[in-house]
């Protein structure tokens, strides 16, 4: 574990205390931390299946472990992680695993399709000396169109960082990469560019590639990054870059706004805890009402939101999407061309989803960002008659505003999606299957409980789980596209077909599906945002009804949790300066 991650912990843990002792509830601290204690940086290793990703992975290791050859072998994304028991867990998309020998993985490219990816734990310092990093092996471009697409579809939202090998042979960033390129910088990804197999060029070769992949580099995404030559030295070359991470730093990226924003919260729990020590019963308990009242507009304002959404914003995210998707498959006109004229068909469909997945990506997060902050805005002036009893109760006359950015920007930010940073669906299910367990006092023989999981809808678990459907429809309609193809042979022929036949089929296909996966998605973020308003009034709610009969206790005693309030209030904020 991080060093910042055992002190980010630890602060935790004092926040949990604090809280305990001012009797305010810890569940926010609780959740924080356990995200905090299982957090991993995945590092997936991209580039074409010609580009020796596999091979410089095998001179890190120091082993032959993982498959190489002149076709693709790379069928799954292959996580390398370390462990005292050598074995494979191959992970399905329900969180489910099988477990397997590692010989047992150079058969599992025929059963690839029932699995996301798998991870691969070995027994080697080199793994256990990077943790919480951990390198992922990706299928090349080579590999089978949905290897490659579920991989990208799997890992693009989960990457922390990009390793990026392109093979000196290539001589340049090929359109197919740059548009991933493109998908890891709409992210915020930082990546790290390899050139590989340079002891196969001349050393003036090399610098004139390099020199043209950083051009390329600084000309798409305005960015100096500096092309690292890799030939018979991997070993040492990665084992460089991978120093040069500075996983502490994503790892502050990933949680300092979090803790900002739970400190704030608390502080808040705690002033309205010192105003209900100061007031009587009967103000405290018309305060109560008024939250309580805010409670039933949050729940009223969530079906109009919803209806409001589909009908005013769904139609146009839709088009702009649409829109967007057409717009970038014109523009690679050419690409599609050559594809389609040399009768590759496999080159053909790669470009094709590679296109939609990226103009889908780049548009949905765009929209989405936009309905965010819609539906925030639209909660919190519901809110908005609660501002004197809020002020009344010890909060700023900012505190709607301070709420809905917190809340704002918690849908911007991607530590919490997907279930947890990188963790499996199935470690989540089990924790989670445990907590209820314990909070229902459940006995062996008894029923399980149910576990009842909150939707995540992050601006980028939302896209994730728009785009990756979309893909998968893609590769099921293509071979109706692909007959579009074989209609014609000629240049300008083709042309049309794909302008006038391909393009409008494909936005057809996609109308419906896109329609019917952004009504779902929205309806979840409106019920996520509905959720986190509803349990900020709880928590003040529950901070009044803890300290409101102490109000009328001696003063002795009012003072003496008045002092202990002052205290644990004191130090969160010093706490959260020292973050700066």
């Amino acid at each position: 574990m991080l060093q910042i991650q055992t002190d980010w912990i630890c602060l935790l843990d004092e926040f949990r205390q604090l809280a305990s002792s001012a009797s305010l509830k810890s569940d926010q601290v609780d959740n924080l931390g356990a995200r905090l204690r299982h957090t991993e940086l995945l590092l997936p290793v991209i580039g074409s299946f010609s580009a020796g990703k596999s091979s410089l992975l095998n001179a890190y290791l120091q082993k032959e472990i993982l498959s190489v050859g002149l076709a693709p072998e790379t069928e799954l994304a292959t996580e390398l992680r370390y462990g005292e028991d050598p074995h494979a867990l191959a992970m399905r998309a329900d969180g489910t695993s099988e477990r397997m020998d590692i010989d047992a993985l150079k058969s599992i490219k025929a059963r690839a399709r029932e699995f996301t990816h798998v991870q691969l734990f070995l027994d080697d310092a080199r793994l256990k000396a990077i943790e919480p990093l951990v390198l992922v092996d990706m299928p090349g471009f080579g590999s089978s169109l949905e290897a490659h697409n579920k991989a990208i579809g799997w890992y693009l939202p989960r990457g922390a960082h990009f390793i990026v090998v392109i093979s000196v042979e290539d001589g340049t960033i090929t359109q197919s990469l740059l548009r991933q390129l493109d998908d890891v910088q709409s992210l915020g990804r930082d990546m790290t560019i390899l050139l590989n197999k340079t002891n196969l060029r001349a050393d003036d070769q090399v610098q004139s590639v390099a020199a043209t992949i950083q051009e390329q580099l600084q000309v798409h995404y305005g960015i100096d990054e500096a092309v690292v030559p890799v030939g018979t030295d991997g070993n040492e070359v990665l084992t460089q870059a991978l120093a040069r991470i500075a996983p502490e730093r994503i790892v502050r990226r990933l949680f300092v706004d979090d803790i900002k924003s739970l400190a704030e919260s608390l502080v808040e729990q705690i002033r309205i805890s010192e105003r209900a020590l100061l007031t009587d019963k009967r103000t405290n308990d018309n305060a109560l009402e008024e939250l309580a009242d805010g409670l039933r507009r949050i729940e009223e304002r969530r079906d109009r939101i919803i209806a409001d959404l589909r009908r005013q914003q769904l139609e146009r995210v839709v088009e702009r999407t649409l829109k967007a998707v057409e717009h970038e498959l014109v523009d690679a006109e050419s690409e599609l061309l050559t594809a389609a004229l040399a009768g590759n068909s496999d080159s053909f469909s790669r470009t094709f989803t590679e296109i939609v997945r990226h103009a889908v990506t780049r548009t949905l997060k765009e929209q989405m960002d936009e309905v965010s902050r819609t539906i925030v805005s639209d909660f919190g002036a519901a809110l908005a008659d609660l501002k004197p009893t809020m002020v009344q109760l010890g909060s700023g006359p900012d505190w709607l505003k301070n709420l809905t950015t917190r809340l704002d920007q918690s849908l911007k930010r991607t530590g919490d999606m997907l279930a947890g940073w990188s963790e499996s669906l199935a470690s989540h299910n089990a924790r989670e299957l445990e907590k209820r367990k314990q909070e229902t006092d459940w006995k062996p023989g008894q029923p399980l409980p149910q576990v009842n999981y909150r939707n995540i809808a992050t601006i980028l678990a939302i896209t994730t789980q728009v785009i990756n459907p979309l893909i998968e429809l893609a590769i099921i309609f293509l071979p109706e596209i692909l007959a579009f193809l074989r209609a014609g042979s000629q240049r300008e022929q083709m042309r049309r077909t794909i302008r006038d036949d391909v393009i409008p089929a494909c936005k057809r296909e996609l109308r419906g599906k896109l329609s019917a996966l952004l009504a779902e998605q929205l309806d979840n973020l409106v019920a996520r945002v509905a959720a986190d308003f509803a349990e900020e009034i709880e928590r003040q709610s529950a901070a009044i009804q803890t300290h409101r009969e102490s109000a009328e206790a001696s003063a002795d005693e009012s003072n003496a949790k008045l002092a202990l309030l002052a205290q644990a209030r004191e130090h969160i904020q010093c706490s959260v300066k020292e973050l700066q």
